[in-house]
């Protein structure tokens, strides 16, 4: 019965299993591509180019004909008094009478239409939201780099954590091989003090090597999921294992750095915005369309029919501003300081752009040197521990000798992986400025 039920729990874990948040993923390029479709701030910098695309869009907005309906209705609680001379009534000159015009009610209604025929202004605040929606457009690619490296931080820690929890693992089970023996041999005093504690020392160095690889492979692939959006019951699994043998990157080719392209088009907002000052002493020309009707009465019979008096009317307005107190020349002048600053970032960061890919290639260049050597010595280190054991074996050297060999090869170890770090850590940064945002 109880081998029925165990079973029947072992079915329902594989149903359910697969119900559970599950990623695989085979390469730093299946991270981002995970990370295009979940991470917020990608979603978050897409959502802003929207924005700034609608924008650009409702930009178009003053150029196009504004047409406008209004219906008013008015009741005249207390018509206004005005005193006319009393002659025009028969009275005597000199003298005025109090007279209330109008009626109680007004209904009227009227539709108005503008457009801008000449409006110079509005044509620069087009530029200037086009030029913005660029600037969005170069933003999102900026975030999407920048997750992108946070992003290849971490998985190469992850995978660095795994070598390094393999290297102490297998350092941790040579060393409680040996730890044992002279445990053994120090009870029956055949292997002095110092013997025993250094052996426990190298086991124990061991140990702590590996649990602390593991913690820290551990933090590394929360914080992966913590920038893919992911809960911490979700599984990510990484599938890539290290190569011993590092790629070639000698002739590279980037593509354009997305901060350099946001800086150009921050200048051409710049230049934008400097043509808009000039001319904003330009003149205006704009043509509007009046068309009202209206019905005054004593009576409130708004839908019976009546009279209606018309008024139509066309309105052609030329505007020229002549003197606006010095601030829109002012205005002029920042605005030409701020065209100079943009242009002169830019073209520094060109430079340095140019500068930081020749130094990322020739710094890639240098680590997989080193690691390449260092993963030799690294070699050489444990074979030299693996002869120094048949030795000891046969009796030729003793056991210090043999422990003061494994004791470089432990120490060794972390010159190897800090060779392996700065080796990976040029490395995403070669896989980042591939990619094309």
């Amino acid at each position: 019965m109880l081998h029925k039920i165990f079973k029947i729990i072992v079915v329902l874990l594989l149903i359910v299993q697969p119900s559970i948040g599950q990623t695989i993923v085979r390469s730093i390029e299946d991270v981002w591509k995970y990370a295009d479709e979940h991470n917020v701030s990608i979603a978050t910098s897409k959502m802003d180019l929207q924005k700034a695309v609608i924008s650009h869009n409702q930009a178009y907005s003053p150029i196009m004909p504004q047409v406008s309906a209004n219906g008013t209705f008015t009741d005249n609680t207390a018509l206004q008094t005005t005193y006319l001379p009393a002659e025009i009534f028969g009275g005597p000159a000199g003298t005025y009478r109090a007279v209330k015009f109008g009626q109680k009610y007004i209904y009227s209604g009227n539709i108005t239409a503008s457009l801008d025929i000449l409006n110079v202004q509005s044509w620069f605040n087009i530029q200037v939201a086009k030029y913005s929606k660029e600037v969005s457009s170069a933003s999102f690619a900026n975030t999407r780099k920048n997750v992108y490296q946070q992003l290849a931080v971490n998985y190469y820690s992850y995978l660095l954590m795994q070598e390094a929890a393999r290297i102490a693992k297998e350092s941790a089970d040579i060393t409680d091989t040996v730890f044992q023996s002279i445990s053994n041999k120090y009870q029956v005093g055949l292997a002095n003090e110092v013997s025993y504690n250094s052996s426990k020392i190298n086991h124990e160095r061991s140990e702590l090597n590996y649990t602390t690889a593991q913690y820290q492979a551990i933090i590394a692939l929360n914080t992966l999921k913590q920038l893919l959006n992911m809960s911490l019951q979700d599984s990510l699994q990484i599938t890539e294992k290290l190569s011993r043998e590092p790629e070639v990157f000698s002739n590279a080719v980037f593509q354009e750095d997305p901060n350099l392209r946001l800086m150009w088009k921050q200048s051409q907002i710049s230049l934008a915005q400097y043509r808009a000052s000039k001319f904003t002493l330009a003149p205006t020309l704009n043509l509007s369309y009046y068309n009202a009707t209206q019905q005054n009465n004593n009576d409130f019979k708004p839908f019976e029919s009546g009279t209606w008096f018309p008024q139509t009317y066309w309105t052609l307005r030329l505007t020229v501003p002549l003197f606006t107190g010095m601030s829109r020349y002012w205005q002029i002048k920042k605005d030409a300081i701020a065209l100079q600053e943009t242009r002169m970032l830019y073209e520094s960061s060109k430079k340095q752009s140019a500068i930081y890919d020749e130094n990322l290639r020739l710094s890639y260049q240098k680590a997989a040197s080193v690691f390449y050597k260092s993963s030799d010595v690294m070699e050489l280190y444990k074979k030299n521990y693996v002869h120094a054991t048949h030795r000891y074996e046969e009796g030729v050297i003793s056991i210090d000798d043999r422990m003061t060999v494994f004791s470089d090869y432990i120490t060794y170890q972390k010159e190897y992986l800090n060779n392996l770090s700065d080796l990976l850590a040029q490395l995403y940064q070669i896989k980042v400025r591939q990619q094309s945002f």
